[in-house]
């Protein structure tokens, strides 16, 4: 026989309204205090079924930002993801909470936090997140919904970028206005995205049987001001270069364009370039970046609503979810 709150609350010697908002994943005790009440009922076998109402649990959606690397600069994608997650999950009458977590610092604790705390459900920003960290996650036993990257084990719901698309639709963009085959610039930082992105250039070489050269990829980091010193080291070094390119991120392609200017090299009439993500780098450059729009806005929301329809058990079934991407013409290309 399973004990009720009520008796629980006798034997923490708390109150009754106070194991109430504890089992009710609401607002109004301290961490310890609902980590002592969630103990509690589990080791003694509270029917936890009864803290929900017409199949929807009260408490604060998670929007959680894994972090395996200290980026220089908080990347506009994300910035843009958080503000429209905000709202939408007010809207939908949860709470809202946002965690940045970096790779193992304090992970441990900010995995208790969550455990004992009122969350319904988190989204996993996790675009460098590690299998190992991912499963940590997992192992938290609360509706999850991953964000920007991909496993193929273990099998978890997520919502993702169709990469291989944008990347393709940019490649083929050059290759038919140019008529040649265009370059690459490579992050140095491996990314899944990054790879697919890749992957998506290499198919739109071999749908125009093109194959990949060496010559034509270039490889920098995928910051603004971090590809701008790299390319600026590589025009010092290399004098041939391919007419146009293709970059994994805005902000990389807006980087490589200023070096190839302060060079001499006129865009787009020498040299073309195309980013992806539509962030404000590509927006606000000189001239406007030609880019692959991403959606985060769309990713934000079916993310939440795919969260939602788990938290309410309308579909246990994990799914792999791609938003699609546009091609965004301006004047770098």
């Amino acid at each position: 026989m399973s004990i009720t709150a009520k008796e629980l609350a006798k034997v923490l010697n708390l109150s009754t309204a106070s194991v109430s908002v504890a089992l009710n994943n609401k607002p109004g005790v301290s961490t310890s205090t609902r980590k002592k009440v969630l103990t509690a009922a589990r080791e003694l076998g509270y029917d936890f079924s009864s803290s929900t109402k017409d199949g929807k649990l009260f408490g604060t959606i998670f929007y959680v930002r894994y972090i395996n690397y200290h980026s220089p600069t908080e990347a506009p994608f994300f910035t843009y993801l958080a503000s429209s997650l905000d709202k939408k999950i007010t809207d939908r009458g949860y709470r809202y909470k946002s965690m940045k977590i970096y790779g193992d610092d304090k992970f441990g604790e900010k995995l208790e936090e969550i455990r004992f705390s009122d969350c319904a459900g988190i989204l996993l920003l996790g675009t460098d997140i590690s299998q190992d960290r991912l499963i940590s996650f997992m192992d938290l036993g609360l509706p999850l919904v991953l964000m920007d990257t991909w496993f193929e084990a273990p099998s978890i719901n997520c919502v993702k970028v169709n990469n291989i698309q944008g990347a393709y639709l940019a490649t083929e963009f050059l290759i038919k206005k140019y008529n040649c085959q265009p370059g690459y610039l490579q992050s140095s930082l491996k990314l899944y995205n990054y790879s697919e992105r890749f992957i998506g250039y290499k198919k739109a070489l071999e749908t125009y049987r093109m194959s990949v050269r060496n010559s034509d990829i270039i490889v920098t980091l995928p910051n603004n001001k971090g590809a701008e010193a790299d390319m600026a080291e590589i025009l010092q070094e290399k004098n041939s270069f391919a007419r146009c390119y293709v970059a994994d991120t805005d902000a990389q392609a807006v980087g490589a364009m200023n070096a190839f200017m302060a060079k001499g090299y006129r865009v787009p009439k020498d040299i073309a370039l195309i980013g992806f993500d539509n962030s404000s780098h590509s927006r606000e450059s000189q001239p406007p970046l030609t880019t692959i729009d991403a959606y985060p806005e769309v990713m934000a929301a079916t993310s939440l609503d795919r969260l939602l329809d788990i938290i309410a058990e309308k579909d246990t079934v994990p799914l792999k979810i791609e938003i699609g991407t546009t091609l965004i013409e301006r004047d770098s290309t």
